[in-house]
């Protein structure tokens, strides 16, 4: 189901854990369904990203995110974790990719590519290579952070939004970071699949009206509503908490979802 379903005001079904849960087969890689983007964040948890990648059909670093591997990796072992989760391409302008990764990487096959556009972020980049290379995929998986600077973390989900209404409409964006995992949430209704005893995340949740004033409603929260202006400067949902093992949240515009994860 795409995220265009939700304009028309289908039911969209959604699973926050899907990614979270360890693979069992290749049926979560069929037909490119998935990408994974890496950015130039700090990566400190193994099992998180391994997760993440083993669900992934393609693998991107988004430029220095090639540099947050290769340190992650070595630290778990010197040569054999760097070849399991070895990147298909290295993308983007390449000026904080470090000259030690770069090679100790081309020495491993992996294709690098240079983007000189200076109009376009190398998350941007990033996505129009994954466009390219899976014409078909549905889900892009991006490994970042919201943690370092103010007007970064902005940007990026600035660029989510941008990304997934304006440009690629039939893709949907989950936005992993430390501690929580994102998504936008368009116009009608989403049936959200919480089940906290998987232990794959927490009863924290936030609904934000970033991208301009909604009303939204939702069911199986601890504080749930019905027909609630929300905007930046008044109410916001923050912190509320997941009470049922689906949720249902309807918005009359766009906003970001977010959810706490657990760690691994």
């Amino acid at each position: 189901m795409s995220a265009q379903d939700g304009i028309k005001g289908t039911l969209v079904e959604l699973r926050p854990t899907r990614y979270l849960e360890p693979r069992k087969d290749d049926a979560d890689r069929a037909a490119g369904e998935a990408a994974l983007i890496i950015l130039n964040s700090p990566l400190t948890n193994v099992e998180y990203f391994a997760r993440l990648y083993r669900h992934a059909s393609f693998h991107l670093c988004a430029d220095g995110g090639a540099n947050r591997l290769y340190d992650l990796l070595q630290r778990v072992s010197s040569g054999e974790a760097l070849q399991n989760f070895k990147p298909d391409i290295i993308h983007g302008d390449l000026d904080s990719l470090d000259e030690k990764v770069r090679k100790r990487y081309e020495q491993m096959g992996v294709e690098i590519s240079q983007d000189p556009d200076q109009y376009s972020t190398d998350f941007g980049k990033g996505i129009k290579k994954v466009i390219e290379r899976l014409p078909n995929v549905r889900d892009i998986l991006v490994l970042g952070s919201l943690g370092g600077r103010v007007d970064q973390g902005i940007g990026l989900l600035h660029e989510l939004y941008r990304e997934q209404v304006h440009r690629h409409p039939g893709v949907r964006f989950w936005l992993f970071t430390e501690s929580s995992v994102s998504t936008l949430l368009r116009p009608g209704t989403t049936l959200i699949h919480t089940p906290l005893a998987a232990r794959l995340i927490k009863r924290n949740i936030g609904i934000l009206p970033l991208y301009g004033p909604a009303v939204i409603g939702t069911k199986g929260l601890e504080w749930d509503v019905q027909h609630w202006p929300t905007e930046m400067g008044g109410q916001v949902s923050t912190s509320n908490h997941i009470k049922q093992d689906r949720i249902e949240i309807t918005t009359d515009k766009d906003v970001l979802f977010t959810v706490e994860r657990a760690h691994m």
